[in-house]
């Protein structure tokens, strides 16, 4: 619909589009460093007062330059007239330090869109609060800094390089079974660490055997663990018990989970987003408890949780409120558990009856549908 709107950047020249890019800084900052190259134009702006101390009027100017020089262009959210603002490869470029030919384009699904969506409404409303309450000066670089000290793992995704850095960054900030142990040499087996070394390894052969990167590094150690660690998984023929025993940050990060915030004492909150209006009680339950036990294996203590819930539809969240209380139902017997259904993921899980409190689950609307006309 907007195609014939959009301008393409090779009908200008280079110098005029390095001196519009060098104009836009904020707002090319703002898409590279929080929407990874694409955001919606009302949290563009935004961010842009927030972090930058630009006002609405100039900040569309901005947006207005960029898309004259074809930096950005226009491509419909959904189906209603919102619009997504995209970095177009010369800008993307510059960022990467790569040729343009070598640059890759953005490239969007629905999925995407809502994630991008959700985490940028996240900074906006809890983010820039939690800043604001710890006293911190709000700049983009701050932000950034802030999300890793603090844990936030909102940008994490499904690749070795993300969750290895995950891994690093909660080393660092949780309390790991005996992580001064550990540091000193021994014991060098841990649940913790026999997951890191498993990420390291797989980072190590994605890079060396997908990438062509070289290195001088001995890795051989690291890929010895992950081999028996794969031998002894594939002595566990249920799924359940390989979920219950072999859950990890990369399938808490795969299914959506992400952290918000470093550990209050035993206490740690957990979030997801419903990127795709289809949010279930199965896929929150069961993913919550293998984190909860993964965690346990890490820290070597059961924590309290907290799991954040983002929603858009308010109707889904009653809808869910209601069937975790709703009976559930015990199809060998043919009759009412007496148990509620979300204590029946607990104790299909085997999670010890004193522990079904440990985990608490909030649902939180974000009506991002209504807010940005979506």
């Amino acid at each position: 619909m907007y195609r014939n709107e959009n301008i393409s950047a090779r009908t200008k020249s280079r110098l005029a589009k390095e001196e519009c890019f060098n104009r836009n800084i904020p707002i090319l900052n703002i898409l590279f460093y929080i929407g990874n190259g694409f955001m919606l134009k009302k949290q563009m702006v935004t961010l842009a007062r927030i972090f930058y101390q630009v006002n609405e009027h100039k900040a569309n100017d901005m947006i207005a330059d960029l898309l004259s020089h074809g930096l950005l262009i226009k491509k419909q959210a959904t189906d209603t007239k919102t619009c997504l603002y995209i970095m177009t490869k010369f800008p993307l470029a510059i960022y990467h330090d790569c040729s343009t030919r070598d640059s890759c384009s953005v490239r969007l699904n629905n999925r995407k869109i809502w994630h991008n969506i959700y985490r940028t409404e996240f900074i906006i409303r809890q983010a820039v609060l939690f800043m604001e309450q710890l006293g911190i000066e709000m700049t983009l670089q701050n932000l950034l800094n802030f999300l890793t000290d603090y844990c936030i793992s909102i940008f994490t995704t499904e690749n070795q390089m993300s969750v290895y850095q995950l891994y690093g960054n909660l080393y660092d900030k949780f309390p790991i079974k005996d992580r001064e142990l550990i540091a000193s040499g021994f014991p060098r087996r841990s649940d913790f660490m026999d997951d890191y070394y498993k990420i390291t390894a797989d980072l190590y052969h994605h890079q060396c055997n997908f990438l062509g990167y070289k290195t001088d590094d001995d890795y051989s150690d690291y890929l010895d663990i992950k081999e028996q660690l794969e031998r002894e998984r594939n002595l566990i023929s249920s799924p359940k018990e390989y979920r219950r025993n072999y859950y990890s940050l990369f399938n808490m990060t795969a299914a959506g989970f992400f952290f918000i915030g470093k550990p209050a004492g035993e206490n740690i909150t957990i979030g997801i987003f419903d990127k795709c209006n289809n949010m279930y009680l199965k896929k929150i339950y069961e993913n919550i408890i293998c984190i909860y036990l993964m965690l346990e294996r890490y820290l070597g203590f059961f924590p309290k949780i907290t799991l954040q819930v983002y929603m858009s539809d308010a109707d889904r969240i009653l809808s869910l409120r209601d069937k975790e209380n709703g009976q559930g139902y015990d199809y060998a017997r043919q009759e009412k558990s007496g148990l509620t259904r979300r204590d029946r993921f607990f104790q299909n899980m085997r999670i010890p009856r004193q522990y079904w409190n440990d985990i608490h689950v909030d649902y939180i609307c974000y009506p991002l549908k209504e807010k940005y006309n979506l």
